[in-house]
């Protein structure tokens, strides 16, 4: 049908927006972008041209996977275009490929380039790359090699390679030369989140001034500064408190169906004390993310410097987008509305990227997600243009 002299396409459901659900909802689309949101009528009932019917079902922003290594082929340099591709039946039409703290410097080179090949389709859902590491404390992940020394050298032909296709770096802020390396990449608009890191709440409060916003997948694979508590029986904080007291700061988690990674009522704690709006949700998937009914974590042969010395060592997911929206809706008790901006909105707050995606407004990118009330996904849109 026209609209306006425009092709358009017109999608019925329940509408999840940022400020509620509309019962009667209506999503009118002009070539790749959303250009109305409200209730349909029963004009549009009667005019089934350009119609897609999901009454009954909901219609969601798209989801935004802002730390995920693994697809369903491997791991997602290896096949960018695939890995991509995997994830978008499950909903995610935009994600960040997440380079593993594992690779060295020359593969690091090699991956971004492939990526950057993969981005030039113009159908692609990447958005952008996260880089997890190198820079980040051996103390903390389940691979310590090579993990290294912040590099100048190193670090400026990653940045000539990728500059702001790089949207998000994690690192550990109490490292040498850090602060030098987070001045030279947030030239190019680039996000810093903290993980595998033991920094001091001071030193991740001083890295915010220089574009720290994010706690990496919180509660995993961090600590405290080492140090001697001050009496018998007390805590020290550290970079997961550090995270959760900053009022401005997001926090990534990973909601397994089984609550391993986060435990279900520490879930509840960090949403009652960021707030929906500072809450991401993260798949980290490192292996076949299949949205199965098994085991959604995945578990390696720990190293030696995994504090206790335990042998065996959680090494991220196994999830898809959909199954980590349902297993927060699940351990929370969060609605849809909540749920959808943690999976959507937030991550793109975060990168900047919210003004073109991550919610159902008028002006976004139409990238679009039908939902049944088990958060199985029906159908999803990506630019305007059905895909699965």
């Amino acid at each position: 049908m026209t609209e306006g002299g425009t092709m358009t396409t017109r999608i019925f459901g329940r509408v999840v927006t940022p400020f509620g659900v509309i019962p009667d909802g209506l999503v009118v689309i002009e070539r790749d972008r959303i250009s109305r949101v409200g209730h349909r009528t029963e004009k549009d009932v009667r005019n089934s041209d350009g119609v897609l019917d999901y009454r009954g079902s909901y219609i969601a922003p798209g989801f935004v996977d802002i730390h995920c290594h693994s697809g369903k082929t491997g791991r997602c340099y290896e096949d960018p275009h695939g890995f991509a591709e995997h994830h978008l039946d499950f909903g995610t039409t935009g994600i960040l490929p997440t380079l593993d703290y594992n690779q060295s410097h020359e593969e690091i080179l090699q991956s971004l380039s492939d990526i950057l090949v993969a981005m030039e389709n113009p159908e692609t859902s990447i958005i952008g790359v996260h880089m997890e590491g190198p820079y980040i404390n051996p103390k903390y992940g389940a691979i310590t090699s090579p993990i290294r020394p912040v590099s100048e050298k190193e670090y400026r032909e990653i940045l000539d390679r990728a500059g702001s296709t790089i949207k998000l770096w994690t690192l550990a802020p109490e490292l040498d030369g850090q602060e030098e390396f987070m001045r030279a990449a947030s030239r190019y608009g680039i996000v810093f989140s903290v993980g595998h890191s033991e920094a001091s709440p001071d030193t991740i409060f001083s890295a915010y001034r220089h574009g720290l916003k994010i706690g990496c997948h919180l509660t995993n694979a961090s600590g405290s500064t080492p140090e001697v508590a001050r009496f018998r029986g007390t805590r020290e904080v550290g970079v997961h408190e550090a995270v959760l007291v900053h009022d401005d700061m997001y926090a990534e988690v990973i909601p397994d169906r089984e609550g391993i990674h986060v435990r279900p009522l520490m879930l509840r704690l960090i949403v009652k004390a960021k707030g929906v709006e500072k809450v991401i949700i993260i798949t980290d998937a490192t292996g076949h993310a299949d949205n199965g009914e098994g085991r959604d974590v995945r578990i390696t042969d720990g190293n030696e410097h995994t504090p206790g010395g335990k042998k065996e060592t959680l090494s991220g997911s196994l999830l898809t987008m959909n199954q980590a929206v349902r297993n927060m809706i699940a351990h929370t008790g969060v609605g849809i509305v909540d749920a959808a901006r943690m999976a959507s909105l937030n991550p793109a707050t975060a990168l900047g990227l919210d003004a073109e995606i991550g919610s159902i407004e008028p002006g976004k990118k139409a990238n679009i997600v039908a939902l049944t009330d088990k958060i199985d996904v029906e159908m999803v849109m990506v630019n305007g243009r059905v895909r699965r």
